[in-house]
């Protein structure tokens, strides 16, 4: 099995520009649309997993009071870099941009501090020192040498992002390909995404 592996962004730009495989796998709000243009079949979409906004800091570092919405101001006003996904990018810098950093108050202060990641993890920015606090989806900080995730982001500023998987018009393999979403959606599967910072969706 092979895959292809991109943010939500240039992964649709790669479908829009025709690139097809077996199984899609991308956030759930964008499936209304391919189903609507063909890409994928309908009613083939499974739930994989929701994951929820985190924070990190660089191992050994102080850890920041991200508790409450004030503490959360308090700290960012004091740090003196952030970083997150491009909003252009990564569903989940687009949801810090547009909907944390105003809730917040905080949208030009913060902006004018901000190193955008592109790709990968946010946390390696932190984990280098070029910056101070990082912020992105739980499952992409986990697991980055020198750096340690602080904790999520208050309830009142969640809005977990769900993934799911749908079985693409050009599949080769559409009955494997469904199969294999099946087999994802199982208990011993979903536990798999659990351990690795996933809830149920």
């Amino acid at each position: 099995m092979t895959g292809t592996f991109d943010p939500a962004g240039p992964l649709r730009q790669k479908i829009g520009a025709g690139e097809r495989g077996d199984i899609l796998i991308i956030t759930a709000e964008s499936f209304p649309a391919l189903e609507r243009d063909g890409v994928v079949v309908a009613g083939s979409r499974r739930d994989l997993g929701a994951v929820s906004m985190g924070v990190a800091v660089k191992e050994g570092a102080s850890v920041p009071d991200i508790s409450t919405i004030d503490a959360l101001k308090a700290t960012l006003r004091n740090v003196r870099s952030v970083t997150y996904m491009d909003p252009e990018r990564v569903s989940s810098g687009k949801y810090f941009d547009s909907v944390v950093r105003p809730k917040l108050g905080l949208r030009d202060e913060v902006r004018a501090k901000a190193k955008l990641g592109e790709g990968g993890s946010t946390a390696e920015k932190v984990a280098s020192g070029e910056a101070q606090i990082a912020f992105q989806n739980v499952t992409e900080l986990m697991n980055v040498k020198g750096a340690k995730v602080v904790g999520l982001l208050p309830a009142p500023l969640q809005s977990p992002i769900v993934y799911s998987g749908a079985v693409m018009k050009a599949a080769k393999n559409p009955s494997e390909a469904r199969a294999l979403l099946d087999h994802l959606v199982a208990p011993a599967s979903r536990k798999i995404f659990t351990d690795r910072g996933f809830t149920a969706p």
